[in-house]
């Protein structure tokens, strides 16, 4: 009789356990395998903010693009926030961006004039 009853009772707490761990399965239904792959990024990764630089030099107008002249012997880099450049042409500023060594163009995160000397 003490077998039947343990046996039971261990039935009892099986079917306890296979219902709890069923309820916390069917709320979370999705394991990893079956989430759908977000897709590839077509564009590259953001630089980090380590490769900020702020570069000064006067902003002047070239072949109808702005660019900054006098911040380095390799000659003007290109702007690519033409609008903001705008603002600027002709007076002498400070930009802070990151530099594409491969066009010579600055990704602007700033332009702000400098200080008179």
């Amino acid at each position: 009789m003490i077998r039947k009853d343990v046996a039971r009772f261990a039935v009892v707490v099986l079917a306890g356990i296979l219902l709890l761990a069923g309820v916390a399965l069917a709320q979370n239904p999705r394991t990893q395998q079956d989430r759908p792959q977000s897709p590839q990024m077509q564009t590259p990764p953001q630089e980090n903010n380590e490769d900020l630089r702020t570069y000064s030099g006067k902003i002047s107008s070239s072949s109808g693009k702005y660019v900054l002249e006098g911040a380095s012997p390799r000659g003007p880099y290109l702007l690519d926030d033409q609008k903001s450049a705008k603002k600027y042409e002709g007076k002498n500023v400070l930009v802070t961006g990151l530099l594409d060594r491969s066009s010579n163009t600055i990704h602007v995160q700033k332009i702000q004039e400098a200080a008179p000397a």
